[in-house]
């Protein structure tokens, strides 16, 4: 007798929930191992056929996974609980995805909804502030402003610096094209055992982006999910500096032409104790104003003296408005396929004038199960980019021109040259020859549009259990075009001809992808293999035309009838390629010790045969602690710990200018050859030479971690340390002329180590049914050291590339103080024992730098290191560094029931930088643009203001009632004969220190050391509350989710002593830099 038995089949109904009650959607739902169904808006799903036996498996990222045998069921309803340690999360590998609780390297992850939380309008000030390790720098004010970025400090001398950016497994130039609401993940690569599976290009780090794509259905027909996000913003100026007024700005000037001679107009030096010093000789009242002209005006007396000024800042700035929408459609239809469609739209303008970017992005992704072993996808993503703005020179004049200067005379007609005499009034030379910046926003254009175009298909075959074979192919396609316009009455055309220049560049790239996985588990093991051969190409053409005489009308599109003096174009064209094969194992027994191994080995057309291929292996081990049966006791408090170690070797063949094949160079048309005949020829000679033995930048790096999670996860975290070095760094370098003309080469020349670590920790505050309070923090130190230059270790002063010291080092002079009457002691130098000072002893520092020196009272001390009595460049030395020595970032969120608060913080330490802001506004050696306010140094008895009688004699003198102990140098000359050249440092009459004062003007013209300030900074980049309107509100709507919030971004910034626009880009150019602004946003997230 044979007996079977059998149970019945049943169909099961259920409800999955979160732990405030509320429906989840799209959670997955597994019968026996297989994929059943998938939660609809009401968090519902349905099973068909499950008999008692069967196990359903629920599964969502960030959620515990739940696991309900069926039984006698038929009604399944599902709390989830929020998983802290997040153990089971995905996370996005070089050509594959791992468990988090599987990886071995150092990769960090950042979702959706903590990057668009920050209502940042582009990706990277999205990303600001999130991952340790990830330095991230906004670099201008503009609006659609760029970002750099450094994955652990940066590896490289002369070539690219940025990370390899990877959008949906295709190679980008840069992520800020995207739309942030369509970005659904980035994982960022940082030690090389994950980014050595790139090879040649991962020296930087890798940036994986995951746009919103597709989801699987339980491979079931859905109705489309609809989803709306956007918000509208207004931009408005922040924290402007304080600029000197009218007033303010006339005793500087009146400073700028006093003198160190007593106020009878000696020329002889009366000694420090003489009454009114600080007097104006050769030049009077007047002629410290203007050159020639007469103050004696109305205008100027009332502008000077009754406050009547030009907010020129205000006439070039504005409260601009920004706005991001971002509409989506996904779904499945028919079963297997499964869709996602979006369309973006983000306008942006900038807070000056005429500056704005809109962009419109088009998404489509689908996905298609032909069968049960082949499926089929397409996924695109365009972009189109307009950005108009103004010429950079003319924000800079803007902000240049003085306050009593007017735009537009009585009929309200542009004054061309407020600063002239006639604009002013008066009569004689000009007092500044500095055009009306209004010009250039009613006569110039400048104007940028770009398209780009990406797109991914493959085909995956699994022919057997555990094998799937996947060929893709990921075309990119970028067009651009840069068009200005100057007119005649600008600034840079000064009334001549009008210009008009335009660039056309076009890219191209592809890279086709066969890759092959093998997926095996035998009891206690699990092996993982993939197998990958890559070819790539990419191709640039460029086009550029200037002309001069242009039909205004036609801008830069017509330029060929253009009737000007000159007329020029020029094209350039760039292609390479790469061949690569590259392999990954990943092995786990008993999911305790783990093992990844991967090599790679790219060839690149970038070289000369015999240098083209490099081979780039990596290793990494893992243990998961916590999961040892020792280790079960601890499990109360002690959710996860796991160590990991990693080495790995990455390159880079990006490089400077052109190494292969050889470039020449015409020497502008002078016949250095001549003939019998007299006639002649144009010699050429090479202008960029072939290295044949040029090869790959390459990086080995060690990596040591632990990740730890206590009390169920509510506190958990990760520690890495890391070293890595980097060597035959890609440079130019100068060859002899007796190589045949101005000739440079590529070559392998320079080695840099950066070493560091990195801590991020999160913590669960508070979880009850009502309230959640989460916190993370991130910390993160790097060392950046050159350890050879030019082949050897032999410091490279013209390049500021110091052996020891970080890339960024600063070398300049040192700003000891200031010239006072107060006492100090003689230090224990041969310049002090010659003038006949006793080291130690006290004197009065006026007393010591004007013998020693020549240097009178309120004038600069630049530190003489080796005390020598000469202000040299052996004075210079090492006076600070351009990047961070830490940075770290607070970012929390408090939950109410439907409320959300959340906030960030970020923040650089301890670098300096070289402000361009204190170079153009704090600069002595201008006497005729507008000034930041200095608290100067102010001695006693200087001569603050008079008048002049009829008879030009001075009457109503005001002096300075004791010294005023300012931050900053006293404006004045050193000489009457130097009144006009207008610097503290400039050199004149002083006995025996005029040689010295000539060598401090040299040096701090080429760059002031009180123009490298501290750049550190705290910012709060965001502060955000929001509410979501709960299911039984909406249940009678045709809405199924609605959070409304609104944004802060960039409240409050915190310095220690930066007095420009924004601390975070301090070392901005003035034409990129500008004001630091706030954004106030409100915003909506919809899904129908």
């Amino acid at each position: 007798m044979i007996c079977v038995l059998g149970y019945a089949q049943k169909t099961i109904h259920g409800t999955v929930r979160d732990a405030s009650g509320e429906p989840m959607i799209g959670v997955t739902v597994f019968a026996g191992g297989k994929a059943g169904a998938i939660t609809d808006m009401e968090g519902k799903f349905t099973l068909n056929n499950v008999s008692p036996q069967t196990v359903l498996k629920i599964t969502y990222i960030g959620y515990v996974e739940q696991n309900i045998k069926v039984g006698e069921k038929t009604q399944v309803n599902v709390v989830m609980k929020e998983d802290s340690n997040t153990l089971s999360d995905v996370v996005v590998v070089g050509y594959g995805t791992m468990k988090k609780s599987d990886l071995t390297g150092a990769i960090a992850s950042v979702n959706t909804d903590k990057l668009n939380a920050k209502g940042a309008t582009t990706v990277m000030e999205n990303l600001q502030g999130s991952v340790p390790g990830v330095n991230i720098t906004q670099t201008s004010s503009r609006a659609g402003g760029g970002f750099n970025i450094e994955i652990r400090g940066q590896s490289t001398l002369g070539s690219n610096k940025s990370p390899l950016y990877v959008v949906d497994g295709i190679i980008c130039d840069d992520i800020n094209f995207l739309n942030p609401q369509d970005i659904e993940r980035i994982d960022i690569l940082k030690d090389a055992s994950s980014t050595a599976i790139y090879g040649s290009r991962a020296t930087n780090g890798v940036v994986i982006v995951s746009t919103k794509s597709a989801k699987e259905q339980g491979g079931k027909a859905s109705k489309p999910t609809i989803s709306y996000d956007g918000y509208y913003g207004v931009t408005k100026a922040a924290r402007m500096p304080e600029f000197m007024t009218a007033s303010e700005f006339a005793q500087y000037r009146h400073f700028r032409y006093l003198n160190p001679v007593d106020a009878k107009g000696s020329q002889t030096l009366k000694g420090y104790g003489a009454q009114n010093f600080w007097g104006m000789t050769e030049g009077n009242y007047k002629t410290a104003w203007l050159t020639r002209a007469t103050l004696d005006d109305s205008y100027l007396k009332s502008v000077i003296r009754n406050g009547s000024e030009t907010d020129w800042q205000d006439l070039v700035m504005r409260t601009a408005s920004q706005q991001n929408h971002y509409l989506s459609v996904s779904g499945n239809s028919g079963g297997n396929t499964n869709y996602h469609f979006g369309a973006g739209y983000q306008k942006e303008e900038g807070i000056y004038k005429d500056d704005q970017m809109e962009r419109i992005n088009l998404k489509g992704t689908v996905d298609t199960k032909i069968n049960n072993w082949i499926s089929a996808g397409i996924s695109f993503n365009g972009a189109y980019t307009n950005h108009s703005t103004v010429d950079d020179s003319a924000i800079g004049q803007a902000f240049r021109l003085n306050s009593f200067c007017n735009p537009y005379d009585e009929n309200g007609n542009i004054v061309d040259y407020p600063g002239k005499s006639e604009a002013l009034g008066t009569s004689g030379d000009q007092f500044t020859g500095t055009a009306n910046p209004m010009l250039d926003f009613e006569n110039s254009s400048y104007n940028t549009k770009t398209y780009q175009f990406l797109a991914n298909l493959y085909v995956e075959v699994r022919p057997i259990k555990n094998l799937s074979l996947k060929t893709t192919f990921s075309p990119s396609y970028t067009n651009s075009r840069a068009g200005q316009f100057e007119g005649s009455a600008t600034a840079a055309r000064n009334f001549g001809e009008n210009r008009a220049y335009v660039n056309n560049t076009q890219k191209f790239s592809w890279t086709w992808d066969n890759q092959v996985n093998y997926n095996l588990k035998i009891k206690d093991h699990s092996i993982g293999i993939m197998g990958l051969i890559s070819a790539s190409a990419f191709n640039q053409e460029k086009y550029e035309q200037q002309a001069f005489g242009v039909v205004e009308q036609a801008m830069w599109y017509n330029l060929s009838q253009a009737s000007g003096t000159a007329y020029t174009n020029a094209s350039a064209y760039t292609e390479w390629s790469m061949l690569s094969y590259a392999a990954r194992l990943n092995y786990s027994y008993k999911d305790r010790y783990l093992f990844t191994g991967t090599i790679r080995r790219d060839g690149s057309s970038r070289f000369a045969e015999g240098n083209r291929w490099g081979s780039f292996p990596s290793a990494a081990v893992a243990w998961r602690i916590t999961e040892e049966p020792f280790m079960e006791k601890t499990s109360e408090w002690l959710s996860n710990l796991k160590l990991r170690a990693s080495v790995g070797v990455t390159g880079n063949n990006y490089t400077q200018g052109t190494n292969y094949p050889v470039t020449v160079s015409a020497n502008g048309g002078n016949d250095y050859y001549g003939f019998a005949d007299g006639t002649g020829t144009t010699p050429y000679w090479p202008g960029a030479l072939v290295n044949k033995d040029l090869t790959w930048e390459k990086t080995t790096e060690y990596n040591v971690g632990v990740d730890f999670g206590f009390l169920n996860g509510r506190i958990n975290g990760s520690i890495d340390w890391y070293t890595k070095t980097s060597k035959d760094l890609l440079m130019s370098r100068q060859l002899p002329y007796e190589t045949g003309g101005n000739a440079t080469v590529i070559d392998n020349i320079g080695k840099v180590r950066n070493s560091g670590f990195e801590v991020v920790l999160n913590t669960v505050n508070v979880s009850t049914k009502d309230w959640n309070w989460t916190t993370s923090f991130t910390f993160s130190h790097n060392k950046n050291e050159i350890l050879e230059v030019n082949g050897g270790k032999v410091d490279d002063i013209a390049n500021s590339f110091f052996i020891g010291e970080s890339i960024n080092a600063l070398y300049n002079y040192t700003w000891a103080g200031i010239v006072n009457d107060q006492a100090m002691t003689v230090p224990n130098t041969k310049i002090a024992k010659d003038k006949g000072f006793t080291p130690g002893e006290s004197v009065p520092s006026r007393d010591y730098y004007h013998t020693c020196y020549g240097w009178g009272e309120g004038m600069p001390i630049i530190a003489d290191l080796n005390g020598d009595g000469v202000i040299d460049q052996h004075d210079k030395s090492i006076i600070g560094k351009s990047n961070p020595t830490w940075t770290g970032s607070i970012n929390s969120t408090l939950t109410y029931k439907n409320w959300d608060f959340s906030f960030s913080i970020y923040t650089k330490q301890n670098y300096k930088v070289y402000s361009p802001f204190y170079k153009q506004y704090m600069n002595y050696g201008d006497r005729g643009m507008q000034h930041a306010y200095m608290d100067f140094y102010i001695p006693d008895g200087t001569l603050l203001s008079c008048d002049y009688d009829e008879n030009g004699n001075r009457i109503n003198e005001v002096y300075q009632q004791g010294t005023h102990y300012g931050e900053y140098p006293f404006p004045t000359n050193e000489a009457a004969s130097n009144a006009g050249a207008g610097t503290y440092w400039a050199s004149g009459n002083a006995k025996d220190g005029a040689d010295n004062m000539d060598k401090m003007a040299d040096a701090n013209r080429k760059g002031a050391p009180y123009q490298i300030v501290d750049g550190s900074y705290w910012k709060v980049k965001n502060i955000s509350l929001g509410y979501t309107f709960p299911k039984s509100l909406l249940s009678k709507t045709f809405i199924n989710y609605l959070r409304l919030y609104v944004n802060i971004t960039n409240p409050f910034v915190f310095s220690k002593d930066y007095k420009g626009f924004d601390p975070e880009w301090a070392g901005a150019s003035m034409s990129q830099g500008g004001p630091s602004t706030v954004t106030y946003q409100f915003g909506a997230s919809i899904k129908f």
